[in-house]
């Protein structure tokens, strides 16, 4: 598959780089594998390249919270991406042991669009390889890494170029339904309030003694304002945006 380079912009160490560190410096570079075989073959065939020293090898993510690896971290960490799918919430808070400045490799990723993102998205790697990846191209994402660049295909750039233009757009309109919910009035405001609690159509306007086709009007204004669906997303929304209740 063809593959295309993606500079990614980091913050560089003051008075060198990445790439010179690499020069003159070992790569210190930490496994993380439930694979015993697979663990130990990838250690030893790392160690053969010149500029990599493996740091440790570990078979659990949980491993990393011991003192000895949080006082000693490494340049690179390669874990399995298997580990992090059997508990999500755990693994990605080990994950998160590691500083910024720490790259990391995700490696056995299906190449699936979901699992990709996921390992953007939810892990932050700084890169990854699939199932079917050689120990060749695992060691020329390694070096692309630590040049501050990213290896992947055409498909995985367009992907990721959709996902950041559609989240773009996304918090572009929360941007414009919040400038509209600040013209909510006081009325639609107290409504969705008591919505929030539970209320009906008929509670509420039993509660505020007004009529049930009165309340439908404000729900329907309140939807129509704010452009979303249902009430439950209008009442989720105007309690994150902290809306102020305006005139009546």
């Amino acid at each position: 598959m063809k593959m295309c380079h993606v500079r990614v912009l980091q913050q560089p160490f003051v008075g060198t780089s990445w790439w010179a560190i690499m020069q003159s410096e070992p790569i210190r570079v930490a496994i993380v594998h439930r694979d015993g075989l697979y663990r130990d073959s990838l250690r030893y065939s790392l160690t053969q390249v010149e500029h990599i020293s493996i740091l440790y090898s570990l078979s659990r993510l949980e491993d990393l919270k011991s003192d000895a690896m949080i006082t000693c971290y490494p340049d690179l960490a390669i874990f399995e991406y298997g580990l992090f799918c059997d508990n999500k919430a755990s693994n990605l808070k080990s994950m998160h042991l590691f500083p910024l400045a720490v790259k990391t490799i995700a490696v056995g990723v299906p190449d699936r669009d979901e699992d990709i993102l996921s390992c953007i998205e939810d892990l932050g790697v700084t890169g990854y390889v699939s199932l079917d990846t050689s120990l060749e191209a695992l060691i020329q994402n390694i070096q692309a890494i630590m040049k501050g660049e990213t290896l992947c295909s055409p498909r995985v750039a367009t992907l990721m170029f959709n996902r950041v233009s559609a989240m773009a757009r996304q918090v572009e309109a929360a941007q414009a339904r919040a400038h509209v919910a600040r013209g909510l009035t006081r009325r639609e405001v107290e409504i969705a309030r008591l919505i929030d609690e539970g209320l009906s159509n008929k509670e509420i306007a039993d509660r505020l003694h007004i009529e049930l086709s009165t309340v439908k009007n404000h729900v329907h204004n309140i939807l129509d304002k704010l452009q979303l669906g249902d009430r439950y997303s209008a009442v989720k929304f105007i309690k994150e945006h902290t809306i102020p209740a305006g005139p009546c």
